[in-house]
């Protein structure tokens, strides 16, 4: 049996900042590893399921993932809150992660968005940070992934191809709507960020057919969920490692490593030896698992690790700590300018 781990967040290029964790050590020393190219992870899950790239829904696909079903009907575009900042004369954007939205927060704007717009879709916030717009009509420009966006100027991420003037519009209205808002009133007056924009991205095609993966899925993320279901698989949550599990898409790294949070970042590190690391080294050394990887996608590297149950007896083989193996990775080379 092979197992695939997929760890957003792992290869957080600051070696000094690593813990000491045993188990890992221990997998890392009978690892081989390789550097690969910058990847956002919504690509790396589209290419392990063998999805189109070109045309790939994002939004249907995320929606799809969240609790509660979505519309069958619609078309869908994620519709992310957004701050929006100017520095050095250049439209900086950042998105929800440092934003701290509450349920109040998003449900009276999904409330006045939907009063206003109602003309344009019906808006829907399933959490305070991840919104969505259903359509009737699928979106004709090709839109930027948020991730691409993320702390770049704005005008190098504007739509492209055809009708974008309508979206263009749209998003500016959006940005005056919500800056006017008196839950940006409220939270300016608390010293906190504005939601002073709502990023449009992931259109696509309804219809999508997925090879179904072989085993059981284990993932918390949206996006992965959703890949998932359209796979015709339920993943379960990916709280700790289960007997049985194919792939596991665990998240837990991916916020402290965005935030440069070195304390969140080693206690969930911390959780993860406990959670994942010793129990897939005991599954090994059991040859429960014949082969273990690991993924690392990131906006900097995309970390691939590779450990084969037949050579857990080579004893020579020395505990390698993750200070030491990120040590190795090469300069960064980001997607996007």
């Amino acid at each position: 049996m092979q197992f695939h781990l997929v760890l957003p967040g792992l290869a957080w290029h600051r070696p000094a900042d690593a813990p000491d964790l045993p188990a890992l050590a221990n997998l890392l020393g009978h690892a081989s590893h390789t550097w690969q190219p910058a990847v956002t992870l919504e690509s790396w899950l589209a290419r392990h399921f063998g999805a189109d790239l070109d045309r790939l829904p994002y939004a249907q696909l995320r929606r799809s993932g969240e609790t509660a079903p979505p519309r069958p009907d619609a078309h869908w575009l994620c519709c992310d809150p957004v701050h929006l900042h100017f520095a050095r004369e250049r439209l900086l954007l950042a998105d929800a992660s440092g934003l701290a939205i509450t349920r109040d927060e998003a449900d009276a704007l999904m409330a006045g968005l939907n009063a206003l717009f109602s003309d344009i879709g019906h808006f829907e916030a399933p959490a305070p940070d991840r919104w969505y717009l259903a359509l009737n009509e699928e979106p004709r420009p090709f839109f930027h992934p948020l991730a691409d966006v993320n702390g770049r100027p704005v005008e190098l991420f504007l739509p492209e191809g055809e009708d974008i003037a309508r979206w263009a519009r749209l998003a500016n209205e959006l940005e005056v709507w919500l800056y006017n808002h008196p839950v940006n009133a409220a939270r300016e007056a608390a010293g906190q960020r504005v939601i002073n924009g709502a990023w449009l991205w992931g259109a696509g095609p309804r219809e999508l057919r997925l090879p179904t993966p072989t085993g059981q899925i284990q993932a918390d993320q949206p996006f992965a969920r959703g890949l998932a279901r359209h796979a015709g698989l339920e993943a379960q949550p990916a709280d700790r490692y289960r007997d049985g599990t194919a792939l596991a898409v665990v998240d837990r790294l991916q916020r402290p490593a965005l935030h440069f949070d070195t304390a969140a970042w080693q206690a969930a590190l911390g959780e993860l030896e406990a959670d994942w690391f010793a129990p897939l080294l005991a599954a090994l050394k059991a040859k429960k698992i014949q082969r273990l990887r690991i993924s690392a996608p990131s906006d900097k590297h995309n970390l691939e690790l590779d450990i084969v149950a037949s050579g857990m007896w080579k004893f020579w083989r020395k505990p390698r700590p993750l200070a030491a193996l990120l040590a190795t990775a090469p300069p960064p080379n980001p997607q996007n300018p």
